[in-house]
């Protein structure tokens, strides 16, 4: 396992590890990364931005006071602004970059689920955003994944 963390990813023997990018490579081999190569730079930059955000949270924290603390500082002052962000470039569009869905809309999906379970009114003032959440969520695909993954948390 290369740099002895997970996950990985073997395609014909090539070992791809870090999340990221092995999200772009799937992203690009099912035609989710963009139209353009503009399209694919906007993706990118969109998913960069949130995971930018998502490394903030203290994931890892063991001292729960810490960790509450923490989480709390960043939902109530840095997620606005992200979330503003992310309202505008989003704008009146369906999707975040170009006229169909991108591994951009995915990760927004993903990481919202995350944010919500941890302050559910958090995307409230932003109803474009969650009409996105509903829209990667409706998709045949992801509904029926929805429907059948285990139950969590998060």
């Amino acid at each position: 396992i290369p740099f002895g963390k997970i996950p990985i990813l073997e395609v014909d023997g090539v070992i791809i590890h870090q999340s990221l990018a092995i999200a772009r490579y799937l992203a690009r081999e099912s035609g989710l990364a963009g139209q353009t190569p503009v399209e694919q730079a906007l993706a990118d930059a969109i998913v960069d931005t949130i995971d930018d955000f998502m490394t903030l949270f203290p994931w890892a924290e063991k001292n729960q006071d810490v960790r509450k603390k923490a989480f709390d500082d960043i939902l109530t002052n840095k997620a606005p602004e992200l979330l503003k962000d992310l309202d505008t470039f989003l704008g009146d569009k369906n999707w975040l970059v170009g006229k169909s869905v991108t591994w951009a809309d995915f990760y927004w999906d993903v990481c919202s689920t995350t944010l919500l379970a941890c302050k559910p009114d958090l995307a409230d003032n932003y109803p474009r955003l969650l009409a996105l959440r509903d829209r990667v969520q409706a998709l045949p695909a992801i509904a029926a994944w929805i429907q059948k993954r285990p139950k969590t948390i998060m």
